[in-house]
């Protein structure tokens, strides 16, 4: 059999290197455009989380605060302090919270208990807070829980240049909301504070000055002079917060990318007097029916009469309550339905359809305010007929 010859051999080298040459070339391209591309998003998804996490936060400042809990706690230029009634786990108490998580922490969905009081991240000098546990005019621990974001040196980067921005509620574990942060080449701190003040053409919104800042938001008492307590309040006055920072893709030279962020966010709950009427628990509704339409069905219409504290007396009635039980249970389950109360609205009525025909029940009616304070239960037994 006759072999190759030297020439056949060398077009054939020639050939494969030539083949080989462009297939890496390809490769390297694509890597390199993959790089390109994972940084790109990357880069966008850190910008995400750092506008929308602390957005969502700055944005409920306030919500659910009671009297006498201040709204801003303490604004720097590299941390920002408030309360909200941001979150809660406990689905009992139906509180007003702006979200649900029945993961949060013990003790980080209610008013940060002054007994594990500690400085405020990045305070100068440092803000020891809280002096005291703010309490609802019923004696029950404020649901508004403390909301710190705070910005701090990244040591797990070869950068040594970038910041990571904290998320820390009450006194626990800060979470990371952001990475690969630096100042913004404007030169604005990281928080500036829009505030409210009067000029001489009238009302005016106005950046607040760094050697005005940091706002901190103090108690007051009889005992100031007129200029402490002045000081002690403006915090009420911010309206909005803008942040304003430089995110990058954490690389170096060439490779490095970044994206500059400005966005102001409102707080329009901030110096609000929100009213304090809740605190003593709400008239029960004076009257519970239910009534067996369809023999056998299992269907049964519950009706109460609106609690006489929906429409006058204290006026803070939030919604109805209504529990079921066996008659041979011991204690009342999750309740069964929860129905808001309507202005003018001066009788409830509900369908139950997954009773049990020949089952004794007790159903329990409660009205429940703001605090959440419920009302004692108006019962009554019915047992559901089995049919003709």
């Amino acid at each position: 059999m006759a072999g190759f010859t030297l020439i056949e051999l060398l077009v054939t080298i020639t050939m494969v290197a030539i083949i080989s040459g462009a297939a890496v070339s390809l490769f390297r391209s694509q890597s390199t455009s993959l790089m390109a591309n994972t940084d790109r998003f990357d880069l966008l998804q850190n910008a995400r989380s750092a506008i929308e996490g602390s957005g969502r936060m700055i944005r409920t400042m306030g919500a659910g605060t009671p009297g006498g809990q201040p709204v801003m706690v303490y604004g720097g230029g590299d941390v920002l302090a408030f309360n909200a009634d941001y979150v809660e786990r406990d689905t009992v108490d139906m509180r007003w919270a702006a979200y649900f998580n029945p993961d949060a922490p013990t003790g980080e969905d209610e008013a940060w208990d002054a007994a594990t009081a500690a400085a405020i991240p990045n305070s100068a000098p440092s803000y020891t807070y809280p002096t005291t546990t703010y309490r609802l005019g019923n004696g029950g621990v404020s649901p508004a829980e403390t909301h710190i974001l705070f910005l701090q040196p990244d040591a797990t980067t070869p950068r040594g240049d970038d910041l990571v921005l904290y998320e820390q509620v009450n006194n626990g574990t800060p979470e990371v909301l952001a990475r690969n942060i630096l100042p913004h080449p404007n030169g604005h701190p990281f928080f500036e504070y829009l505030m409210r003040r009067a000029d001489p053409s009238g009302e005016t919104v106005m950046v607040v000055p760094n050697d005005e800042l940091p706002l901190i938001r103090r108690p007051l008492s009889g005992a100031l002079s007129a200029t402490d307590s002045a000081n002690f309040v403006r915090p009420d006055s911010v309206r909005a917060v803008r942040l304003n920072f430089r995110v990058t893709n954490g690389r170096l030279g060439t490779a490095e990318r970044f994206r500059d962020i400005s966005t102001t966010i409102e707080v329009p709950n901030n110096g609000i007097a929100l009213p304090t009427v809740c605190g003593r628990p709400p008239i029960e509704p004076s009257a519970l029916t239910v009534v067996d339409t369809v023999p056998g069905s299992g269907r049964l219409w519950v009706t109460w009469p609106a609690s006489a504290d929906q429409g006058g007396g204290e006026r803070d009635v939030r919604q109805y309550i209504l529990y079921r039980r066996s008659i041979s249970a011991g204690s009342w389950s999750s309740p069964v339905v929860v129905i808001r109360a309507e202005p003018g609205t001066m009788s409830y009525t509900v369908m139950l359809s997954d009773n049990v025909p020949g089952t004794s029940y007790t159903f329990g009616i409660a009205a429940q305010d703001c605090t959440p304070a419920q009302s004692i239960l108006h019962t009554v037994d019915v047992t559901a007929s089995i049919g003709p």
